[in-house]
C-alpha cells in the first residue's frame, strides 16, 4: 500500500494505543490479532494494510453490515479509499482496496485472484471465526482405485483458495474459539496456509481426537496444550478486555450506515402506509419512522448476539413502543440458546417494573441484554452505566434527548468503557432525522462550546467531505 504515509499524521501522533503501535512495528506478513471486542481491531487492520507496497492490492472480508463501516474508518484514519463490493456477480473494481462480505466471498474469490494478476495481494479476515469450517474438499475415487481430492463449491473452499493466492494475510477476532478447540484449524490455515498441516492431523494432535461413541470422530477434547500454546504465541497477538480497557476512552461513538443491501425487508407496512397517508403528514412520517426501524432489526439483533457471545453487556434504545416489542422478540430469539438474561420495556410498563429491570441489569456482571425506548430509559435513569455496547435503533430528534441518553452510560460509577453506535438506514426517513439532529447539534456546539455535543455531531457527520454534505442538503431540499 505504500507504508505509514498512508496513515493520517494525527493518528500517528499519540492517538494509537500501545498495542496498536505494536502492529505498525510488527514485521510479520501473516498474523492473527485475537483482540477483545471494542479494542480497535479495524484500525489495526488498516495500519497493517498501510505497511504494504504501493503495488499491492487488498481485500477485506467482513460481516455484511460492517462493510460500509470499514470504508468509513479507512477514510477517517488513512488516505485509502476502499470500494465496497456487493452481490455475487463480479465486476471490475475501481480501487486497489475492496471490501467483501463473508456471505458473498464465494462468488468473488476466483475473480479476486485474477484481479490481482499474480501480483501482491493482502487479505484481511475480519471476524475470522466465521471461516472456521474445515470442509473444503471432497474425497474422490477414480476407476483405477486411486484417490484424489477436489475443491467443494462452498465458502470454506473459496476462502482457502483466496488465502493460498494471497501474499499477506491478517486474521481478526475476539472469539477464536466459540465452541471447541477444533474450530481453530481452519482459521489458522487461512492466515498461514499449509503451516498447520491438515485438519485431521490438527485434531489428532491438539484435540485428542478419537472414534465417536456413535460413529465419526470426537474432536471435543484437548491435548499437547503447551506445544499448541507455544505455536500460537508465534503467530498471534492477544489483547484482553482488561488490557484494552486501560487504554480506551470511557466513551466512544460510531455511526453504522446500513446500505439497502444490508437492511431487512419491511413486512406489513403497505396497508399501514396507505392508511397513514390518509391521516396526514404527521401520521405518515410516524409510519415511515417505524418502517425505517424495522429495516434495522435483524442487524441489531445479530449485533446484540455477537456482542453477548463476546462477553458484553448490551443496551438497545429505540424510539417507539411497537418497534421495541418487535425488536425484543427478535433479540430474545437470538439469545435463546445462550440462556442469556434479557430485559425489555417501554412507557407502557409501570415505573415499578421498569425500576426493577434496571436494578436487575445493574446487578448483573455477566453478558446480558436490555431493550427499551429512549423516552422510558433515556433520562433520569441510574443503573445502565456498566454497559459495554449501546445501539440506538432510532435516533432521538433533539440534542437534549441524545445527550441525556448518552449520560445514562457514561457517568459516575462506570467501570466499563462504553461504545455507542448510532444506526442509520440508507434511503429512509432515518437520513432526514440524522441530518436534522446534526444541524441542531452543530448549533449547540457553536453556541455553548459543548464538547459532548461536538463529539456526537462529528460521529453523525461520519467524516463526510464538503461535497457529500452539500449533496445531501440539496437532496433534502428537493
Amino acid at each position: 500500500m505504500g507504508g505509514t504515509p498512508l496513515v493520517r499524521p494525527w493518528v500517528l501522533d499519540g492517538f494509537l494505543t500501545p498495542y496498536q503501535e505494536q502492529v505498525l512495528d510488527d514485521s510479520r506478513r501473516d498474523m492473527s490479532l485475537w483482540w477483545a471486542c471494542g479494542s480497535g481491531k479495524s484500525l489495526a487492520g488498516l495500519l497493517w494494510l498501510a505497511r504494504g507496497s504501493s503495488a499491492e492490492k487488498a481485500v477485506i472480508i467482513t460481516r455484511a453490515p460492517t462493510k460500509a463501516q470499514w470504508a468509513r474508518e479507512a477514510q477517517k484514519y488513512t488516505t485509502l479509499r476502499p470500494q465496497v463490493l456487493n452481490g455475487l456477480t463480479p465486476y471490475e473494481p475501481t480501487s486497489n482496496v475492496v471490501v467483501l462480505s463473508w456471505a458473498t466471498v464465494q462468488g468473488w474469490a476466483d475473480y479476486i485472484l485474477r484481479w490481482a494478476r499474480g501480483g501482491e495481494l493482502a487479505v484481511i479476515w475480519d471476524e475470522i471465526h466465521k471461516g472456521k469450517s474445515w470442509k473444503r474438499k471432497e474425497r474422490l475415487v477414480a476407476r483405477d482405485g486411486s484417490i484424489h481430492y477436489a475443491w467443494l463449491d462452498n465458502r470454506a473452499a473459496s476462502c482457502a483458495k483466496l488465502a493460498r493466492g494471497a501474499t499477506r494475510r491478517l486474521g481478526l477476532t475476539a472469539t477464536p474459539v466459540r465452541d471447541r478447540r477444533s474450530d481453530l484449524w481452519a482459521q489458522l490455515d487461512l492466515v498461514e496456509p499449509g503451516a498447520w498441516d491438515s485438519n485431521w492431523e490438527f485434531i489428532h494432535r491438539y484435540c485428542d481426537a478419537r472414534p465417536g461413541q456413535y460413529g465419526g470422530i470426537d474432536a471435543s477434547g484437548i491435548s499437547n496444550c503447551d506445544e499448541l500454546k507455544q505455536r500460537l504465541e508465534r503467530c498471534t497477538h492477544v489483547v484482553t478486555k482488561a488490557e484494552a480497557s486501560e487504554h480506551l476512552p470511557p466513551l466512544r461513538r460510531s455511526l453504522i450506515y446500513l446500505s439497502k443491501a444490508d437492511q431487512s425487508r419491511p413486512a406489513g407496512f403497505k396497508e399501514d402506509m396507505k392508511r397513514a397517508a390518509r391521516q396526514g403528514a404527521n401520521a405518515l412520517f410516524e409510519m415511515k419512522l417505524l418502517e425505517a426501524a424495522s429495516r434495522k432489526r435483524i442487524w441489531i439483533a445479530d449485533t446484540v448476539r455477537d456482542a453477548v457471545e463476546n462477553g458484553q453487556k448490551v443496551v438497545v434504545l429505540t424510539g417507539r413502543r411497537r418497534d421495541c416489542e418487535a425488536l425484543a422478540r427478535l433479540v430474545a430469539t437470538r439469545l435463546k440458546k445462550h440462556d442469556t438474561p434479557m430485559w425489555w420495556g417501554h412507557g407502557g410498563i409501570s415505573m415499578k417494573e421498569r425500576d426493577a429491570m434496571v436494578r436487575a441489569y445493574a446487578a448483573t456482571e455477566d453478558p446480558c441484554a436490555f431493550v427499551g425506548t429512549t423516552d422510558a430509559f433515556g433520562e433520569a435513569v441510574d443503573g445502565l452505566q456498566n454497559t459495554d455496547l449501546v445501539v440506538f435503533g432510532l435516533l432521538p430528534w433533539t440534542p437534549g434527548q441524545v445527550t441525556q441518553a448518552e449520560g445514562r452510560f457514561s457517568r459516575h460509577g462506570s467501570k466499563r468503557s462504553v461504545h455507542i453506535m448510532y444506526t442509520v438506514a440508507e434511503g429512509t426517513v432515518d437520513e432526514h432525522v440524522a441530518d436534522l439532529l446534526l444541524e441542531k447539534l452543530e448549533q449547540v456546539v457553536e453556541t455553548l462550546d459543548d464538547a459532548n455535543a461536538e463529539g456526537i455531531a462529528n460521529t453523525l457527520a461520519a467524516g463526510e467531505d464538503d461535497e457529500q454534505v452539500l449533496a445531501g442538503l440539496i437532496a433534502l431540499m428537493e
